[in-house]
């Protein structure tokens, strides 16, 4: 999926397709519903889907030549960028049932990445899932899911025609979900973004000052996924 540059939520608008079905309609965040804490007779399992690869996105208004000249100067950059991993995003679902459970909810990870285009879209609902989750409640035993999508990895840089006009900036990006696996109720809808300037030069040998703030982004992403579970 292409990672477009917009800052905050706006970023996550033109992913929703692909997590929630949507079109010309966009869930609005959900904090945690008071229903989830209350009731610990509700099981909960814990997964992610694919993470995504990392790239460079230009930005900004460009002809098809500008940006056929663009992508040849930041060949090299483009490839760096394409190293980054989001691998370190790996061990949230661990972490997220370890306090769950520490709180006295009954807890498990799912350890099969879950591809929501797998399951039948429906009609846009606010406060309901896109997609048809259902038939996980009996597949993995539980009644909740909670599901983590990153859905932008990689970093951005904007153009007027072939003229920079900002440096390579790393980010990531996605949405924390809780689904009621009775109805696709949701109780909980985060989407989150960390745009994460480098420190110092970026354009060092190797781009290592781009590389630690790309990772930074990556444990402050980490961070809000975690940290509703933990209060």
């Amino acid at each position: 999926m292409l990672f477009r540059s917009l800052r905050g939520v706006a970023a996550l608008a033109g992913l929703c397709a692909v997590l929630t079905g949507c079109a010309n309609t966009t869930q609005k965040p959900i904090d945690l519903d008071a229903q989830f804490w209350s009731d610990k007779s509700q099981s909960i399992g814990v997964a992610m889907t694919n993470l995504p690869e990392s790239q460079l996105a230009l930005v900004g208004n460009q002809g098809l030549l500008d940006l056929a000249i663009n992508k040849g100067i930041n060949s090299k950059l483009s490839t760096q960028v394409s190293t980054w991993k989001l691998k370190d995003t790996a061990t949230i679902p661990d972490e997220i049932v370890a306090k769950l459970k520490a709180k006295g909810y009954t807890a498990k990870r799912i350890d099969e990445i879950i591809d929501v285009t797998q399951y039948k879209e429906i009609k846009f609902r606010e406060g309901f899932y896109r997609r048809d989750l259902t038939p996980l409640q009996a597949k993995y035993g539980v009644d909740r899911l909670l599901l983590i999508s990153y859905t932008a990895s990689g970093a951005f840089r904007s153009y007027y025609s072939v003229v920079p006009t900002s440096v390579p900036t790393p980010q990531v990006g996605g949405v924390g979900a809780v689904v009621d696996l009775h109805d696709n109720h949701l109780l909980w809808w985060k989407p989150f973004v960390v745009v994460q300037p480098a420190q110092g030069e970026w354009d060092q040998p190797n781009y290592s000052n781009l590389a630690n703030a790309y990772y930074q982004a990556v444990d402050s992403s980490r961070q809000m996924v975690i940290t509703p579970f933990a209060q």
